[in-house]
């Protein structure tokens, strides 16, 4: 034990001389530089591990794209039963004040009237009968205005519990990708590469990777809106007053969704006409010849004006840019009106339409060709070549590519 304090201090001196020696030998500056450890114990184990994280994040990714396909189209298919019952709630009003300011107007015809002023008894039963029909007119126009009522109410009640499910996962898409963005950072470069090289073969792995770019285009971080322009559950109109941003377009078909701030443009009776102007929409940039790997799109084509809105948000309804975004079949509809021509707005109708008046229309995908509508369950697009489509895909992403077979079944798809 007494010789425990003279060790210590031989242990120093002899380190102190070993490092000076050291030092001098190299003639290296008298500091040291330290290089960053990986967390892993070899770049075998940090591949390893940084694929089995990879590959965990976007099995879940994957799912989750799917669920939100599938919301989409649903929100997609409420918007459209939304806009269906609102056109048909304003004209059934629309007839009801109609028949109640005829009435007011000619006044109210007594049975007494009728049988002072009947000729005989053929034309008093005559008579008698108009007047009941003419009831049984208004009454039917009064349920037919309260059984819509309601049924407008259940679609909207619908269509927010929808949103709502749609923005929790959404929600979880964002912490997906940020978790998947956190694991890529944290690798060299040289491992980045070769994860990259062997998702080619790793579908897994693959949705990992994108769910990591994914991160960067915000997408998540915009709200999923729905429809805001459907609360008329009341009153009378005398028509429809709907403005549509920058479309005026009478297509039975057409939605009466306005998204991302539009002004609500219907007016009850009851409450008087707003003076208010719609604002007016941001002018849309013209598009340019877009390069791409499968085709050429000329800045006349609709998939040519498509192409302009990459990175747009998905908004649910959306069909320009005043309202934020655009949904799957709200950017094939803004495409086709750039050209002139007025689709259906839902998916759905899309297909019906292109189905019975396209110049060409394939159910095969080896026949398709550059520009092609493409249509899937839920789901419309641009074929751009290569096995490639391009459109707003789902929410919580940005308009963009993808594979044709990420969207299910292929239906069919051709050119007006």
């Amino acid at each position: 034990m007494t010789f425990q304090p003279r060790t210590r201090r031989a242990v120093r001196c002899l380190s102190a001389l070993t490092l000076a020696g050291v030092l001098g030998l190299s003639g290296a500056a008298p500091y040291i530089t330290l290089q960053p450890v990986s967390a892993y114990a070899d770049p075998q184990s940090e591949l390893d591990a940084a694929k089995a994280k990879l590959a965990e994040i976007g099995a879940e990714y994957q799912a989750l794209q799917t669920e939100l396909q599938q919301a989409g189209a649903q929100l997609e298919e409420t918007a459209s039963q939304i806009a269906d019952t609102q056109t048909e709630l304003e004209s059934a009003q629309a007839l009801l004040s109609e028949n109640v300011s005829s009435d007011y107007k000619k006044g109210s015809v007594s049975l007494i009237d009728i049988l002072l002023s009947s000729q005989d008894f053929t034309d008093l039963i005559s008579r008698v009968f108009y007047v009941s029909k003419v009831n049984d007119a208004q009454t039917n126009a009064i349920e037919s205005v309260k059984e819509l009522q309601v049924q407008l109410q259940q679609q909207q009640t619908e269509q927010q519990q929808a949103l709502s499910d749609t923005q929790a996962k959404v929600d979880a898409q964002a912490e997906n990708q940020a978790r998947a963005a956190a694991v890529v950072d944290s690798l060299s470069a040289e491992v980045q590469a070769q994860i990259e090289a062997e998702a080619q073969e790793d579908e897994n792995l693959a949705a990992g990777m994108q769910s990591a770019q994914d991160a960067s285009n915000g997408a998540s971080q915009v709200p999923v809106t729905g429809n805001q322009s459907t609360s008329n559950n009341g009153g009378f109109t005398s028509g429809n007053n709907n403005q549509e941003s920058g479309n005026q377009s009478s297509n039975n078909n057409q939605s009466t969704n306005n998204q991302g701030g539009n002004q609500n443009q219907n007016q009850p009776s009851g409450g008087g006409q707003n003076t208010t102007p719609a604002p007016a929409p941001e002018p849309e940039p013209e598009p340019e010849t877009p390069s791409t790997g499968g085709g050429t799109a000329t800045v006349s084509t609709p998939v040519g004006y498509a192409l302009q809105m990459a990175g747009q948000p998905y908004v649910s309804g959306g069909e320009s840019l005043a309202e934020g975004g655009f949904d799957c079949s709200g950017l094939v509809y803004y495409a086709y009106q750039k050209i002139g021509i007025m689709l259906p707005r839902t998916s759905g109708g899309q297909y019906t339409y292109f189905r019975n008046n396209a110049g060409r229309f394939t159910t095969s995908v080896s026949q398709l060709q550059y520009g092609d509508v493409v249509f899937f369950p839920g789901h419309v697009a641009f074929y751009v070549g290569n096995g490639q489509v391009f459109g707003a895909t789902r929410p919580g992403q940005v308009a963009g590519y993808g594979n044709i077979g990420w969207y299910g079944t292929f239906l069919g798809g051709g050119q007006l």
